[in-house]
Formats: C-alpha cells, sequence, structure tokens
C-alpha cells in the first residue's frame, strides 16, 4: 500500500486522470465444464432419507426428536446419533444463526434440541424444507427460498414462517445436516447483485446474460448454472451499494477503467461472491473494494475476501482472498477534507467485533483504530465534484497501488 497526498480543497478543479495503456483488452473467454451431479444428488436424496428415518425412529421409541452435526466435518456424510451418547455435547438452540456461527469455528458437535421453545414449529419446518429439498433433487428442478416462503404463506403453515429468515436459516441448518453445501440442495436465494460492464455471461439453457445493458444485469445463480464467460475488462470493482453502483455507471465508469463493475446491493448474495471469484482466480483480474468508512463497508468488504461465520465451511467456494480494500479508508479523510461522524454504540459494537477477527492484519487494525473517531459514506468523498470519483480519487488510487 502507498498513500497518496490528496491536498484537496472544496471547489478545486478536478482534472481527469488517464488509468494508462489505451489500447483495447484482448478478450478473455473460459469455458466452464458442466458437471453431472446426478450420483451426487442420489447420494444426497438417500441423506435426507436417512435423517428422516432416524427421527421417525425417535418419535416412535417415545423421544423428543433431535438431530446431531459437527461443524467442522467435510462435505462428506451424514451423522445422526442418539441422546444418550455423551460425547455429543447438547445446548439451547434459540437462534440457529447464532450457533452456526459460534460452532462453525469451535469443532465441537451442534445438537439441534426440539425440546425448546417453538420446538414443534422449527422440526416441521425443518422437515419441511427437507421434503422441499428431497422433491427437488429427485426431479433435479430448483425454486427460490422466497418461493418456497409464499407457498408456507398459507393457512396451515403460516407460523412456521414468520419472516424470509425462518425459512433461509432452516435451508442452512439442513445443509449442515446433511453434509453439504446450502446451494446443493437446489432451494436458491433470490439473487439481488448487479454486474456491469463488458461481460457476457452463457448459461447451461443458453440464454446470455449481457452485462453491458443500462443499469447492469442480475447476477444469475453461478453454480451448476454457467458455462462460459467472456470479457475484455482489465479489472473487478465491487462497490458497496447499489446507489454508487449506479453513480458510477452514469459517469461511465466501466469504459473510463475498463472495469467490471459489481454490487451485491449491501451485503453479497452467494452468486454475487461466486461471481467475483470466479474473475478474480478464472479470469485473473485484480478486484478492488469500495465501501463506506464504517464498521459494515468493512465488514462487507470483509465478507468478500474471508468469507462469513454463517457459510464458513463454504469459504473454499465463496471467499476471494484477492479482492484489494482500495477505499475509502479512514486514515485519507482527512487529506481529503470530508466531514465524519461519530460512530454509534452500534457501529462500536461491530467494529470491536472486526478488530478481534483472527485474519486482522496491522494494516487493516490501523484503519479501524482511526475509525473511531468518526465514519463517513463513498458519496461524502465524491461531494467535491461530480466526477470526483471516477476521473480523480479511483484511477489516483489503483495506479497508485494504494490499496490494502
Amino acid at each position: 500500500m502507498s498513500g497518496i497526498n490528496w491536498n484537496l480543497t472544496k471547489g478545486s478543479i478536478i482534472k481527469e486522470v488517464s488509468t494508462g495503456d489505451e489500447a483495447k483488452s484482448l478478450e478473455k473467454t473460459i469455458d466452464v465444464p458442466v458437471v453431472d451431479n446426478s450420483e451426487f444428488r442420489k447420494e444426497l436424496v438417500a441423506r435426507i432419507e436417512s435423517v428422516t428415518m432416524t427421527m421417525l425412529e425417535q418419535l416412535c421409541s417415545g423421544r423428543l426428536p433431535f438431530v446431531s452435526y459437527s461443524a467442522s466435518q467435510s462435505y462428506s456424510s451424514v451423522d445422526t446419533q442418539m441422546l444418550e451418547d455423551s460425547t455429543i455435547e447438547s445446548e439451547p438452540i434459540e437462534d440457529l444463526e447464532k450457533i452456526v456461527d459460534e460452532r462453525d469455528t469451535s469443532g465441537k458437535r451442534s445438537v439441534i434440541d426440539f425440546a425448546r421453545t417453538r420446538g414443534k414449529e422449527k422440526f416441521a419446518l425443518l422437515m419441511t424444507v427437507m421434503a422441499a429439498a428431497h422433491r427437488l433433487l429427485i426431479t433435479n428442478t430448483t425454486i427460490t427460498r422466497r418461493s418456497l416462503y409464499y407457498d408456507l404463506k398459507n393457512e396451515r403453515t403460516l407460523s412456521l414462517v414468520p419472516e424470509q429468515r425462518h425459512v433461509d436459516l432452516a435451508v442452512n441448518q439442513v445443509a449442515k445436516i446433511l453434509n453439504c453445501a446450502p446451494w446443493d440442495l437446489n432451494l436458491l436465494p433470490t439473487s439481488k447483485g448487479l454486474a456491469a460492464g463488458e461481460l457476457t455471461l452463457r448459461l447451461i439453457d443458453n440464454r446470455i446474460i449481457d452485462c453491458t445493458v443500462p443499469g447492469g444485469a442480475l447476477i444469475p445463480n453461478v453454480a451448476s448454472n454457467l458455462i462460459s464467460v467472456r470479457t475484455k475488462a482489465k479489472m473487478v470493482l465491487v462497490v458497496e451499494k447499489d446507489s454508487v453502483f449506479q453513480k458510477l455507471l452514469e459517469d461511465d465508469c466501466t469504459g473510463s477503467l475498463n472495469c467490471i463493475l459489481v454490487t451485491g446491493k449491501g451485503y453479497p448474495d452467494v452468486a454475487t461472491r461466486m461471481l467475483v471469484k470466479l474473475l478474480a482466480e478464472k479470469m485473473a483480474l485484480p478486484v478492488y473494494a469500495l465501501v463506506d468508512a464504517d464498521p459494515f463497508g468493512v465488514d462487507i468488504m470483509c465478507v468478500y475476501r474471508f468469507g462469513s461465520a454463517s457459510l464458513s465451511n463454504q469459504e473454499e467456494s465463496l471467499a476471494c482472498p484477492n479482492v484489494r480494500w482500495l477505499g475509502v479508508h479512514p486514515s485519507e479523510l482527512v487529506g481529503l477534507g470530508v466531514n465524519t461522524i461519530p460512530l454509534t454504540e452500534f457501529d462500536l459494537s461491530k467494529l470491536s467485533a472486526i478488530e478481534g477477527r483472527p485474519y486482522m492484519t496491522e494494516a487493516f487494525l490501523g484503519e479501524l483504530r482511526i475509525m473511531r473517531a468518526g465514519k463517513a459514506e463513498i458519496e461524502n468523498v465524491s461531494s467535491f465534484a461530480r466526477r470526483f470519483l471516477i476521473a480523480t480519487y479511483l484511477p489516483c488510487k489503483i495506479k497508485g497501488d494504494d490499496y490494502i
């Protein structure tokens, strides 16, 4: 990382900075082999039937249903045990997402004990999700989790899914139990990420996703759906939010920087993270992240780069260590003349949690310490002039290797 002396004042005349080589980039194309997953689907179907049979046997023997899994295991087999097994450490599971985050790094076993609060609803939802996955795997079809949520919003099953997150948590929990990735269940999250620029994606059904369309293209499900990628871009720029994404598009960021612009609209979904990783590793494109200079902006950048706690077992498929934190760095706010606002208690709590993560380097921690003095958004940096981000800030940072 090398610092840049901005020495800017409001009202300065901003000159556009060339990004270097004016020659058009050579087109890169990769083909993604189509994998026959029929045997894997059969194995998952067998696992679902095995878990279901175990739970039925528990009920028939007069026991409350439960199931256990090891958070540290690789995706190969399901493991259910009876409650008398003293090697299992049982505990309350009121918040499935919380228990996943805690157990994924501990290497201990986790138990879903349906004798707890809302136990009947949790058990019914878990079995409903497994039944849906069972049908989808047998027929080799997919539906979105949002679609499943609306299917359950009827008089009989309304109590199972007060909110969408209950479906999402149940899908992740079933994946833990079955020892597979959540997307292997054919219950897919609704796509929300956008990509723009010289990028063309071809899907297995021969649909073509052209990312040069106005406003960007919706990023499709990449896993087992993408068969080829074509681009002339020299880099990938990931931005935290849609508002900045659209502003950069209006200012022709993709043409000026010859980049692919990507946003996950906040915390990214799986499809967005998979595409970023593919572009970085298979297309050998540098990836830069532009996020707010606040704890949640940094956390979003960390999800792209290091992975998320709730999907830590899928880190190999999703985390992209090549992501570079381009900005906005707290250390440059004074030089840019940006006014900051104090952090809230919620911000400070998030900041402390980030500082305690094992992958934090001194460069990261130095920026986080400065952040305690105040936070700012990307938009605050672009307040000097309409095209400041695209004409000066981004090209200067990229050419100066000013990233972490």
